[in-house]
């Protein structure tokens, strides 16, 4: 079994319970609700443009994500990690709005921003709870929570503002996810979601492990 310096294993025997093991019940209502917010936009999307991407998900998996009914889409989002990424897995980003916290955020009202809030204070309250939270929840690296750490709640508005425009379907391209994800929604299988929420898992362990090894590699390229 690997384990990155955060926690997450990539073996199937420890990532089946781990987010279990570190989320509290309310956390879990919390990144669901969330996530069905981010389904929600990805919907409100197709209506608005039929046929076309939204978020890095293709036309094909738009629809879908639009023609699932209330269960199924509460079915989809119930994961134990965001189906969104606003560069969570980039530490030089968020070092930056960290530094630069004292600037204005914009007041657009639009859904895209207001969701955009939502996934920040999300990400915000899980990066003060703890690496491993951080890290299952949104595959956050250390380097990546202690930017995050660095911002105060005052700069919070300004943090969304400035991660609206990477706001994307975490996995948008991946051959499996997704196709995998709704197959489990629609209509509700217990089986095969539990499934797809380990393959989530699986891909953030994943993820954790080469964002880690690439600074080492860059620190050996200079020697």
């Amino acid at each position: 079994m690997i384990e990155t310096s955060s926690g997450i294993h990539d073996a199937a025997d420890g990532t089946r319970y781990l987010a279990r093991a570190v989320l509290d019940q309310s956390s879990l209502d919390s990144i669901c609700e969330a996530n069905s917010g981010f389904l929600s936009l990805v919907a409100a999307h197709h209506v608005a443009s039929p046929g076309s991407g939204a978020f890095g998900l293709g036309p094909a998996t738009v629809a879908a994500i639009a023609a699932l009914d209330f269960v199924g889409r509460r079915a989809a989002a119930c994961c134990p990690y965001t189906l969104f990424n606003l560069r969570f897995e980039d530490a030089v980003f968020w070092r930056g709005i960290a530094l630069d916290a004292a600037r204005a955020g914009s007041r657009s009202l639009s859904d895209e921003a207001t969701f955009a809030r939502t996934g920040v204070f999300l990400a915000w309250h899980l990066a003060q709870s703890s690496e491993l939270t951080a890290a299952v929840v949104l595959g956050m690296t250390a380097a990546v929570q202690q930017a995050w750490r660095g911002l105060p709640l005052s700069a919070l508005d300004r943090a969304a503002t400035a991660a609206l425009p990477h706001l994307a379907a975490r996995w948008g391209g991946h051959p499996r996810f997704w196709p995998k994800l709704l197959e489990a929604a629609a209509p509700v299988d217990r089986a095969r979601a539990d499934s797809v929420r380990l393959l989530g898992l699986q891909l953030l362990a994943a993820e954790g492990i080469g964002a880690e090894a690439r600074p080492a590699e860059g620190h050996q390229a200079q020697r």
